[in-house]
């Protein structure tokens, strides 16, 4: 975690610790293997973006309870879960500033790794005893396989467009975010209206935070961002900045992508990333993810003002602006 997001969380230290011992404490069997796997990706915490939305809605009008702290554990799950696949299925080597689970346990532990994490979250879901979470939890876990699948169908030069790109990161992204700031909500006893408004903020910084992320594939290196450098675009995925390119792009520069993409692993890295910085690519893509982050505060004005709306507002600035 960066000393900017630490100061911005602060005040939820002593819960995010809570959420941390939590996280321990559902997926600990005694088993190393599965301890092992399972706890990797989270020796060096991660930023607990998650986990802090489900307390901040749920701190907006509520006290948190250990019912909140399991919820917030139980997204932080899912999310892990999901980066293990990712890793899987884009052969990444890093995450986290760490070697990937896949690199280090290898491919089967790291499917069952996370297959064993999905159904570890979904089980907090079921002893939440609440309809509403148990629908958002699940209904989120779905909408992320079905988000891989249909990033393999539509994220090739072919086929992808700027709205199956948003439909890919709503679901991939999004969906959890909303789902997590949403159950906070849900478990407060907030109003149905406000629950909702909550979730489409969520969906929002979703959509801001995957943008941003997405930029980081042009960063100058894996020790910045923490993960492999170039790894989206050398799988083949053609995100944001390409796709600007290829709509508004010179023929030259629409022709180089279609080169790049082509051949990814023989393309010239260097030259990928200066065109992505000249040709305006990388600045469309910062103001797409800023318009989605005023989007997010704006729904924040019908909560009086407070200190997790604060948070709230300073943790979405934070995910526009960060470097890493």
């Amino acid at each position: 975690m960066s000393q900017n997001l630490k100061n911005i969380l602060e005040p939820l230290s002593v819960d995010l610790l809570r959420v941390d011992e939590k996280i321990k404490s559902h997926l600990e069997t005694g088993v190393p293997i599965i301890d092992d796997s399972s706890m990797h990706l989270f020796f060096k915490g991660g930023k607990k973006i998650r986990a802090s939305l489900v307390l901040l809605s749920a701190g907006l009008k509520s006290d948190i309870t250990d019912g909140v702290i399991d919820l917030a554990a139980a997204v932080e799950i899912i999310h892990a879960a999901s980066l293990i696949h990712d890793d899987i299925i884009d052969k990444s080597f890093m995450r986290r500033g760490l070697i990937s689970v896949p690199s280090k346990f290898g491919d089967k532990v790291a499917v069952l790794a996370g297959d064993y994490m999905y159904s570890v979250a979904v089980n907090i879901a079921v002893k939440s005893k609440n309809d509403r979470i148990l629908d958002s939890i699940s209904g989120a876990t779905k909408e992320m396989v079905k988000g891989e699948l249909y990033q393999i169908e539509y994220s090739n030069i072919d086929k992808i467009t700027e709205e199956h790109y948003y439909n890919i990161i709503e679901r991939k992204t999004g969906r959890l975010m909303a789902t997590s700031a949403a159950i906070g909500a849900i478990i407060a006893g907030l109003k149905p209206e406000e629950c909702d408004i909550i979730y489409n903020l969520g969906l929002d910084i979703g959509f801001a935070f995957q943008i941003i992320d997405d930029t980081f594939d042009f960063s100058d290196s894996s020790s910045i961002t923490g993960k492999d450098v170039g790894n989206d675009f050398k799988d083949g995925k053609i995100t944001l900045p390409f796709i600007y390119i290829l709509n508004n792009g010179t023929e030259e520069e629409k022709q180089n992508v279609r080169n790049f993409a082509a051949d990814p692993d023989r393309a010239d890295w260097d030259k990928v990333r200066t065109m992505i910085h000249s040709s305006g690519a990388f600045n469309y893509s910062i103001n797409r993810a800023d318009e989605f982050a005023k989007s997010a505060k704006k729904q924040l004005d019908i909560f009086p003002d407070s200190v997790n709306k604060e948070i709230i507002r300073n943790l979405i600035n934070f995910i526009v602006e960060r470097n890493y």
